[in-house]
C-alpha cells in the first residue's frame, strides 16, 4: 500500500458523464491485482476529507492504470475535471481482489453497469493465465455498455441485455445468466454490479452449484478497515468491504 501524489496522463469522456481517468503511479499500477481498489482524494479544501473508492479497471503499461469515474457529485465532478499533469492524491493499491486458482480452466464474467470498473483487468488477466472466459453484461441502454468491445475481444462469447433492448435481450443481465451458465459451464463466475442484481446473481450461481465470487460496493471512510463504516452482513458475523474484501465468496457472505 502507498500513499502518493499520481500525476494525470489522460482523462477521456467515453460516454456522458462517465470518464476513464488515467494515473501515472508505477508502485500502484505494478502492485495492483484484479479487484483491488484505490482510494483517491477528490479536492483540495476540507470540503474533501473523505477519500473515495474507485476500482483498479486496467494497468496501462507497466507505470500506469485506469479509474472509471461516473459525475455524480462535487467530489467525483472534481476528478472529472482533471487534465494531463494534474495531479491526485491516492492511497492504494487496496483491499481483497478476485481469486485466481491455478485449477481455473472456464470462467463466466458478469458486469451490470459500472460493476465492469473491476472486470476488464480480471479478463485479461485470465487471459494471461489461458482460462477460457465468457462474459455477460448488462446496462441501461447501449452506449452505456461499457468497454463491450475489449471484453468482446477477450473472451470467447459475450451476451448482452439492456433495460430498454437497444442491444441485446431486453431486460436484465440475470434473465439470460441461467443459459449463459449452461452452455459456459464454468468453474467460476465473477460479478461485479448493483446489490440486487450481484444477490441474483449469487441464487443462480447456487442453483448450478457453481462457485460465485463477487466485488461489493460500499461507502467507505478509511479505506483500510479502520472505522468499520463499510461493514456488511456475512454469514456468520460481519464484514469490512474495505478489508476483507471488496472481493467475496458467496458462502462468506451466506448468499
Amino acid at each position: 500500500m502507498h500513499q502518493i501524489t499520481a500525476r494525470v496522463v489522460e482523462n477521456k469522456e467515453i460516454t456522458r458523464d462517465i470518464f476513464r481517468l488515467t494515473l501515472f503511479a508505477p508502485a500502484v499500477a505494478r502492485e495492483s491485482k484484479p479487484g483491488q481498489f484505490v482510494h483517491l482524494q477528490c479536492g483540495v479544501n476540507q470540503s474533501y476529507i473523505l477519500r473515495r473508492p474507485f476500482s483498479v479497471h486496467q494497468t496501462v503499461g507497466v507505470d500506469a492504470f485506469d479509474v472509471l469515474i461516473r459525475v455524480v457529485g462535487d467530489g467525483t465532478k472534481w476528478l472529472a475535471a482533471r487534465r494531463p499533469k494534474d495531479s491526485v492524491n491516492l492511497i492504494g493499491p487496496l483491499g481483497r481482489g478476485f481469486t485466481i486458482g491455478a485449477e481455473l480452466k472456464r470462467a463466466l464474467i458478469v458486469a451490470g453497469g459500472m460493476g465492469v470498473a473491476p472486470l476488464v483487468f480480471l479478463a485479461l488477466k485470465l487471459a494471461e493465465e489461458k482460462v477460457k472466459v465468457y462474459t455477460v453484461m448488462g446496462a441501461a441502454s447501449k452506449d452505456q455498455l461499457l468497454d463491450f468491445m475489449d471484453l468482446k475481444r477477450l473472451t470467447r462469447k459475450i451476451a448482452v441485455s439492456t433495460d430498454d433492448g437497444s442491444q441485446g435481450h431486453k431486460g436484465l443481465v440475470t434473465d439470460i445468466l441461467g443459459k449463459e451458465i449452461e452452455e459456459a459451464d464454468p468453474d467460476v463466475v465473477f460479478a461485479c454490479g448493483p446489490l440486487a442484481m450481484l444477490r441474483a446473481v449469487a441464487g443462480i450461481s447456487r442453483r448450478y452449484s457453481t462457485s460465485c465470487q463477487m466485488s461489493l460496493e460500499a461507502r467507505m471512510a478509511c479505506g483500510v478497515g479502520a472505522c468499520l463504516g463499510c461493514t456488511v452482513g456475512a454469514k456468520d458475523n460481519y464484514l469490512k468491504v474495505c478489508s476483507d474484501g471488496p472481493v467475496f465468496d458467496t458462502q462468506e457472505l451466506g448468499w
